[in-house]
């Protein structure tokens, strides 16, 4: 491999891994992973990718599009510093499928994105026992971190049932060990969206072993993961139990004036999210197509916080806590059209090509899963490891043949 591909392989992982540890040294080997593709196209001499077809190609420039419905954001917002700072912060989402579409990455094969998750690993793994050692758990952002680990563990499974065999001992073991080490670490994060996503990866992976081994035995292990999770989230200690009935359930009207007397304002919703979610969508409604534009939709909230008669919100200065929804506010429909499509066109590349499926489905469930709950795209730690995720999803399919497992 010549140097500047080798150079650009290496910088590329570390960014892909180092974010999980500190979002801003990923920032930095993000752009520098823009900066050496830069001078491999020189050293070429030679700009785009022979490598991808039509639809790996669109699987790229649906971010382009999506960013570009943010820009056309700035003719009507108020706002315009406001809109110019989240366009500006945004274009980091570029930096990845650019450099895929713009540069020859032929030479990348599955072992080099296998290398790329075992960087991510050892940096979960890194961090796992750097909070444990500390005890800083509750120091982190829980849901841009979950997205991290989960993404992690459906990684090892898949060693484990692809890979597994012919590993040495020592490095199965290890996996198994990682395997449980991002189950504890997912509790520890006490992220809804973290343990919920988690059960839902683990029962992919017993569809998935069961298309491989048999579906007793794909039940059977299951129900071991999601047993496992289970038990750990109610045995293990100093971590805080955040999924109840309460966060979804809603209240009789006695109940409801009880609860605005001991918990500030949040009507009839036992949790702050729903009371967001209510609010935020009917914004929504009344700006439906275009939304309030991406200077101005996050004051609009603020405003109909107090509105809706939740002012600690507004005090709080919450945001949607959902991307669909921000999105939606920001640039209505049509915005949220162009992220569905992003998100989603890896997906239908693969299953048109019935290759590479499962590799695909399982990180596109849990960026979307994880959307739910978090606006993951908004803030740097999640636009860059979603937008490499997204380039090594279309990488991966580029090098699959159907019926061959895929990669990852």
């Amino acid at each position: 491999m010549k140097w500047y591909n080798t150079l650009q392989f290496i910088v590329m992982c570390l960014a892909f891994g180092v974010v999980a540890i500190d979002w801003g040294v990923g920032l930095w080997m993000t752009l520098a992973f823009g900066v050496v593709t830069i001078v491999k196209v020189v050293a070429e001499k030679r700009v785009g990718n022979p490598s991808l077809d039509t639809p790996t190609r669109l699987s790229l420039l649906a971010v382009v599009a999506y960013w570009l419905c943010h820009v056309a954001g700035l003719l009507y917002s108020a706002d315009v510093a406001g809109a110019v700072d989240v366009v500006s912060r945004k274009a980091i989402l570029l930096l990845a499928p650019l450099c895929v579409l713009l540069s020859d990455m032929s030479y990348v094969g599955r072992d080099h994105l296998r290398a790329a998750f075992y960087t991510l690993l050892l940096a979960v793994a890194g961090l796992f026992f750097y909070d444990w050692i500390t005890g800083s758990f509750e120091d982190m952002n829980h849901s841009y971190v979950a997205l991290y680990v989960v993404t992690a563990a459906a990684f090892v499974y898949r060693e484990l049932a692809v890979h597994g065999s012919a590993m040495p001992l020592w490095l199965r073991m290890a996996l198994y060990g990682a395997a449980l080490m991002c189950v504890v670490f997912t509790i520890y994060i006490d992220s809804r969206a973290g343990i919920l996503c988690l059960y839902g990866v683990e029962v992919l992976c017993g569809l998935h072993f069961a298309a491989r081994r048999g579906w007793w035995r794909g039940a059977l292990l299951a129900v071991l993961l999601v047993g496992l999770t289970f038990t750990a989230e109610k045995t293990l200690p100093n971590h805080n139990s955040r999924i109840t009935v309460e966060t979804v359930m809603t209240m009789t009207e006695e109940e409801s004036e009880e609860w605005v007397k001991t918990h500030q304002d949040f009507g009839k919703y036992r949790d702050a999210r729903m009371a967001i979610n209510v609010t935020a969508l009917k914004a929504i409604a009344d700006r439906p197509v275009f939304g309030y534009g991406v200077g101005d939709y996050d004051t609009v909230l603020l405003e109909r916080y107090e509105t809706e008669g939740f002012p600690v919100l507004k005090a709080e200065h919450h945001n949607a806590h959902n991307q669909y929804t921000e999105t939606a506010l920001a640039t209505g429909a049509v915005g949220l059209a162009l992220l569905l499509w992003w998100l989603l066109m890896p997906l239908c590349v693969a299953w048109r090509r019935r290759t590479c499926v499962w590799e695909v489905l399982v990180p596109t469930f849990i960026v979307m899963f994880c959307m739910l709950f978090e606006s993951i795209v908004e803030r740097q730690m999640g636009m860059q490891f979603v937008a490499l995720l997204y380039a090594m999803m279309v990488l991966a399919i580029r090098i699959s043949r159907p019926s061959s497992g895929g990669v990852k």
